[in-house]
């Protein structure tokens, strides 16, 4: 019975592994024509650590040369105001950024783009 116990108890640990023990996050798919913001749903890591963006914008037809608009900010404006950090990623490039977990326990992490047609994105987030 005990080793049951011990088996359950290992189990139970490793369904909370905090995010530093965990795979990257990766979010992609397509913008509808002039999104504002969506709020990827990034899962929050159960200690403070460093973790690392590639934030990329796939080179698509779009009539335009555009840009994504990757946000940090709280959820009611995270793209709107002095305090949110913004990464501007231009059409076919990708930029890096290195960021604290702990800013997601009160912030959101968005993409938007203001085009008239769809647009990929892609975000891979590593501990």
């Amino acid at each position: 019975m005990r080793l049951g116990s011990r088996f359950l108890a290992g189990a139970l640990c490793a369904c909370v592994a905090p995010m530093s023990a965990m795979a990257a996050q990766t979010f992609s798919g397509t913008l509808p024509p002039g999104t504002k913001e969506k709020i990827l749903p990034v899962k929050l890591a159960l200690k403070p650590t460093a973790w690392h963006f590639k934030f990329y914008a796939p080179p698509v037809n779009a009539g335009v040369n555009y840009a994504l608009s990757f946000c940090v900010g709280p959820r009611s404006n995270p793209c709107g105001l002095p305090s949110d950090i913004v990464f501007t990623v231009p059409k076919g490039q990708t930029r890096l950024a290195t960021l604290n977990s702990t800013l997601f326990k009160t912030k959101v992490l968005t993409v938007g783009q203001g085009t008239k047609k769809p647009v990929p994105y892609s975000v891979t987030i590593t501990p």
